[in-house]
């Protein structure tokens, strides 16, 4: 791909991954496996919602501390 634009190229790699992804997963073949990857991608957006919600407290906290909020 032929681009500089940050978008474009974030979308691209972002696509290829999925691929791959998407590739080793239609390999997989038993119950316990399936159940397995679901297992770690709950896990995995379980951490990611924490730590968006760890960010936020702390960006409502320095808003506090800098007297932004009334």
């Amino acid at each position: 791909m032929r681009t500089d634009r940050k978008k474009d190229l974030d979308t691209y790699y972002n696509d290829h991954l999925k691929m791959n992804i998407m590739r080793r997963f239609m390999a997989v073949e038993t119950w316990s496996e399936i159940k397995g990857i679901e297992s770690a991608v709950f896990e995995a957006l379980g951490r990611e919602e924490q730590a968006e919600q760890l960010e936020k407290k702390a960006f409502e906290a320095w808003k506090k501390s800098t007297g932004e909020i009334k």
